[in-house]
């Protein structure tokens, strides 16, 4: 095998108690415990550092259905934790136009409080919408 292909990591194992089995590249097999919420089966196109081990949940995307354009994904949110990471908490991973961010309950609440927000402007600007197409407030 020509030495620059990265190192393809085996499917990782399902164990008889829930656990599955995961090969890293720092830590040689690792037993992974996943919480009710994680949906992801752990497998890597590379043996991961033990650290990079990924909890995720499925992500939900807030959709819209437009006339005019179809369906439109908006924001994606999902749960995400690195438990063998100095990072171990569990976080909200929010896709944004900045890139994927990872924020604890006070940013959750604040990122929520914001989508609110601007969903009352949205609101205001479909009424405003409304009458400019009446011919109102041109």
């Amino acid at each position: 095998m020509s030495t620059d292909r990265p190192t393809v990591a085996p499917e990782p194992r399902r164990n008889a108690d829930g656990t599955t089995s995961v090969l890293t590249s720092d830590a040689g097999i690792v037993r992974v415990a996943c919480p009710a919420w994680c949906f992801v089966e752990h497998g890597y196109r590379v043996p991961p550092a033990k650290a990079e081990i990924t909890h995720r949940s499925e992500a939900v995307w807030a959709l819209a259905d437009t006339p005019e354009q179809g369906p439109t994904s908006l924001v994606e949110v999902s749960l995400v934790q690195w438990p063998y990471s100095d990072r171990d908490a569990v976080f909200l991973g929010v896709e944004t136009d900045d890139g994927f961010l990872e924020v604890g309950p006070t940013g959750a609440h604040r990122i929520a409080t914001a989508l609110r927000e601007h969903a009352a402007h949205i609101d205001s600007m479909a009424a405003h919408l409304v009458s400019l197409r009446a011919g109102e407030d041109q």
